[in-house]
């Protein structure tokens, strides 16, 4: 009789980039399910379950992932997180107030204001500048999250890719 043996176990960096993609994936799907199908919750799902999905599929095919596209990846994501604050949005809320956010998918980057007086609410709404903003640190955390999906699914083919070409000279 045949002498089984359990399949290996990848040790290492392979399993970090699998579980990594994985709970990028898997919170990919869930913001896909919770969408609502709002535009940036489907542009957020969609991009971290794709990068999730092949940072997954790279550790089981035992490809690794190398540090330099790792950094190269972070350098896409912040990049990416930067060139979002052209992304603005505004809302009235309430009776006066206003409410003033630049980042994507989520804005990050928020002002706010309430007035008694209409004409300081409209006056904030044409000139959102002079609102003291704040830091929406979730916010940031998600953009970058997703910005660094996108990066993922931009880079890391073309290093791959570089990399069999490379093999195969």
């Amino acid at each position: 009789m045949a002498d089984i043996q359990p399949p290996a176990v990848p040790a290492g960096r392979p399993v970090i980039q699998g579980v990594v993609g994985g709970l990028s994936a898997a919170l990919g799907f869930l913001a896909l399910l919770a969408s609502g199908l709002m535009s940036h919750y489907i542009a957020f799902g969609t991009a971290l379950l794709l990068g999730g999905a092949l940072v997954v599929w790279l550790a089981i095919v035992g490809r690794r992932i190398g540090w330099i596209t790792w950094l190269a990846t972070a350098a896409g994501a912040g990049a990416g997180l930067l060139l979002s604050l052209f992304v603005t949005r505004g809302s009235v809320g309430g009776a006066f107030g206003y409410s003033h956010g630049l980042g994507f998918p989520w804005s990050w980057r928020r002002g706010h204001i309430e007035s008694e007086d209409w004409a300081v609410v409209e006056a904030a709404r044409a000139n959102p500048a002079m609102l003291s903003t704040r830091v929406d640190w979730t916010g940031l955390g998600l953009d970058l999250l997703f910005w660094w999906s996108v990066a993922v699914l931009v880079i890391v083919p073309i290093a791959q890719l570089r990399r069999v070409r490379k093999a195969e000279a």
